[in-house]
């Protein structure tokens, strides 16, 4: 027998109830789940900055860093799903290019970094490593603020969209 939606959202309220599962997502904090505009704006900020950062569990993350922020928790967790394992590496490439940018050496891959059997792993963290521990950090900021900006330029095109809509439709029957 399928179960109806009365009784999935009944199931998600046991969750909800559960005194170690409901503290786990946020069960005191109900905002996190409804989409407000500072709210989905900080959770595209949290989801694409830690998108950018290479490290296991980037959802998990988020979802934590969602609740203690107060941040819409699903965009959070949707937009880590960015820095997937085909865009790690031209995620990597390019923070490794903006580190060496502010680094001020040449955006050309080193030599001396190149993969050999007999490769000194010292000279590839000294050359290739310094640029990607500063550029990692450094676009991650970056597509967290862009993120924010473009979900809230987002919510005021949608929000002046319908305001000119309902103002035509008012306008044509009412005319």
């Amino acid at each position: 027998m399928p179960k109806t939606r009365r009784s999935w959202m009944n199931a998600s309220e046991l969750l909800k109830n559960h005194p170690q599962i409901g503290r786990l997502l946020g069960s005191g904090k109900p905002l996190l789940w409804i989409p407000r505009r500072r709210s989905v704006a900080l959770g595209a900020a949290i989801g694409a900055a830690i998108s950018v950062l290479p490290i296991p569990a980037q959802a998990l993350l988020a979802a934590f860093a969602a609740i203690r922020f107060n941040a819409h928790l699903p965009t959070a967790v949707v937009l880590t799903f960015i820095g997937n394992p085909f865009t790690m590496l031209p995620i990597l490439g390019a923070a490794w290019m903006l580190g060496a940018f502010c680094l001020g050496q040449p955006l050309a891959w080193p030599e001396t970094a190149t993969f050999s059997v007999n490769m000194d792993w010292n000279g590839l963290v000294q050359d290739a490593g310094l640029p990607l521990l500063l550029g990692v950090p450094l676009l991650a900021i970056l597509s967290g603020l862009l993120a924010f900006g473009i979900a809230i330029a987002g919510w005021r095109g949608a929000v002046l969209y319908r305001w000119r809509r309902r103002r035509t439709d008012a306008s044509i029957s009412g005319g």
